[in-house]
């Protein structure tokens, strides 16, 4: 009896070092392990007073996830705008039962704002720059003028001047003229040129006036234009009495190749500082393509500008580049509007044109 008795105890003592063993084995599996943020970013990174930027994060094996600066708990993944006034740092928090993890992510805000001018349809000529952009919030700024000689020439079949900026390429937006001043807001500001198209004693492309327009463009060319009055010349010859040239016209259109014909005859004969030369050799604001008008085109430069008082022009004799004879050649008095012929060594007034 002794001897089953202590064989019972050795059996007990047994299992109950089993179940010890599972014990401990079971206190000491791995431990749980700490969230992990996959991504925190903003874009744009960098953004201007008024202007917003994105928050963007994936979170795993997280409780509970929070950004600071008044954004909260949020989900695992997830977005979100923000729109500081001052260079902000995010922190996003992730936690669980194993503790927390941080991450960081900084959108700059510049308070330097920019204005830019946009030509909107340009057919030549450059956008101005302002040298003293990018601005600061509240900072006064000068709208600067067409000062790379913008222009937009036969778009569709009609060319247009400049008048002026806005802020919407449309014009529904604020209009902006030069030399004109506007308080600079918390974003960028983009001017973009105004065109209306070309009339009738308008300004021309190169500061001249406007005095034809044929409806449609043939030949490369719609309008015609007067130069400034800056230019006009007095007192001058159109050529040698008794010298034949030939091969002018007198109706619109046949200005330029007068002008031509006539200058290489000149040039040829040694003859300087005539009415055709002068005009081909002018130079307005870099147009150089100036010529002396003929018999019509005269006639149309007296009855809508001189008529209507626009141009500057004299009540004296104008040349035209019409040939009458060897001795004579076409003028028209702009006291009057009369056309008739006078003495090519004469000296009358002279008023170079150019189409566009």
């Amino acid at each position: 009896m002794k001897e089953i008795k202590i064989n019972y105890c050795n059996f007990f003592s047994l299992f109950f070092t089993i179940i010890l063993l599972m014990l401990i084995a079971g206190c000491t599996g791995a431990s749980p392990t700490a969230p992990i943020i996959n991504s925190f970013s903003a874009s744009p990174s960098t953004i201007t007073v008024g202007e917003s930027s994105t928050l963007s994060w994936s979170v795993t094996d997280a409780t509970s996830v929070t950004i600071d600066n008044g954004i909260g708990s949020v989900a695992l993944i997830g977005t979100t705008a923000v729109n500081p006034t001052t260079t902000t740092t995010y922190t996003l928090s992730a936690t669980n039962a194993a503790g927390s993890v941080t991450a960081t992510t900084t959108v700059v805000v510049s308070s330097a704002v920019a204005v830019t001018y946009n030509g909107n349809g340009n057919t030549a000529g450059t956008v101005p720059v302002d040298p003293s952009s990018p601005y600061e919030y509240g900072a006064t700024v000068t709208v600067l003028g067409n000062t790379g000689g913008l222009t937009r020439i036969n778009v569709g079949g009609t060319s247009y001047r400049f008048t002026g900026w806005n802020t919407k390429a449309d014009g529904s937006g604020e209009y902006q003229w030069e030399g004109w001043t506007f308080t600079m807001g918390a974003s960028n500001v983009t001017l973009y040129a105004q065109w209306t198209p070309y009339v009738l004693r308008d300004t021309g492309p190169a500061g001249g006036y406007i005095f034809y327009d044929k409806s449609g463009y043939s030949n490369g060319w719609r309008y015609l234009e007067a130069a400034p009055v800056s230019t006009e010349w007095t007192g001058i010859q159109w050529g040698s009495s008794g010298t034949l040239i030939g091969g002018t016209g007198t109706g619109i259109g046949a200005g330029q190749s007068n002008t031509t014909t006539i200058v290489i005859w000149l040039n040829s004969h040694l003859e300087t500082g005539r009415a055709a030369q002068l005009c081909n050799d002018l130079i307005v604001d870099g147009y150089g393509d100036w010529f002396l008008p003929s018999k019509g085109e005269l006639n149309e430069m007296y009855t809508n500008l001189k008529v209507h008082e626009v141009g500057g022009f004299g009540s004296d004799h104008y040349w035209s580049s019409s040939e009458y004879n060897a001795y004579l050649a076409w003028l028209q008095t702009f006291g009057s509007g009369f056309q008739g012929s006078s003495a090519k060594d004469y000296g009358r007034r002279v008023r170079a044109v150019r189409v566009f």
